[in-house]
């Protein structure tokens, strides 16, 4: 797919789809914060006691919980050229001399920081950046093969088959069932799971990838305590 482009135009790719990708997965947590109050507590729907406005409230709830579905799947959808996901990362640096020229970049990053004429010292700085130079080698490797046992696992698999069968399409039939054969359905929580499972990868390659530190912790409790501002703080006087 990335054959014909060189190894610095493969690293440049992927550092922008890096960093549009933590941009998506920072949407994306904050959607399933609210969806966690919205779709799995009863902190409204307890409120909700008569019928027309009950159904009103499902579909609302339904709506959202969709949206972080599809959502979700596009950051998990196949690599491609003009894609913003994980998997077209994972292809641009799935190369031997890709990881190398980005172990060595963070070589670069490290070894030179306070150099002067202090033998020691240098010594020192080289030392410390060989040492992340094979932590990068050592970490985009595990993201890699996270990825792909992401990819090939039927929790994912039965998540992006009721994305394509009833949420961006209305199939009677997707192309994996008929691969396949019948499709285990998604349950409850498998979305969280693989959003969970999303965050230290894609952590690691802005860390890697970008040579930047990133936590998506901090961002996950500030969008928990603005969903909670809202959400918890929100009450319905339906009269009959």
């Amino acid at each position: 797919m990335f054959e014909h482009m060189t190894t610095a135009e493969r690293i440049q790719a992927a550092k922008e789809k890096t960093e549009r990708v933590v941009d998506h997965l920072l949407y994306l947590l904050a959607l399933h914060e609210n969806n966690a109050i919205i779709v799995y507590s009863d902190t409204l729907s307890s409120q909700i006691r008569y019928l027309h406005a009950a159904n009103a409230f499902n579909v609302f709830r339904a709506g959202l919980h969709q949206f972080e579905i599809v959502r979700l799947c596009a950051l998990w959808d196949g690599a491609a050229g003009n894609a913003e996901n994980i998997p077209t990362i994972i292809e641009l640096i799935d190369l031997p001399e890709i990881i190398e020229a980005l172990a060595q970049e963070t070589l670069g990053h490290h070894s030179g920081i306070g150099a002067s004429e202090d033998a020691a010292l240098s010594a020192l700085n080289e030392e410390f950046g060989q040492q992340r130079a094979q932590k990068a080698r050592k970490e985009l490797r595990k993201a890699i093969a996270d990825v792909r046992a992401i990819l090939s696992s039927q929790r994912l698999s039965s998540i992006k088959n009721l994305r394509h069968k009833h949420l961006a399409h209305s199939l009677a039939q997707t192309n994996l069932e008929k691969k396949a054969g019948l499709v285990p359905p998604m349950k409850y929580g498998d979305e969280r799971k693989i959003l969970l499972a999303s965050l230290p990868i894609v952590e690691g390659l802005h860390c890697w990838v970008n040579g930047k530190s990133f936590s998506f912790a901090n961002s996950q409790e500030i969008d928990r305590n603005n969903a909670e501002a809202l959400w918890k703080r929100c009450t319905f006087d339906i009269q009959r």
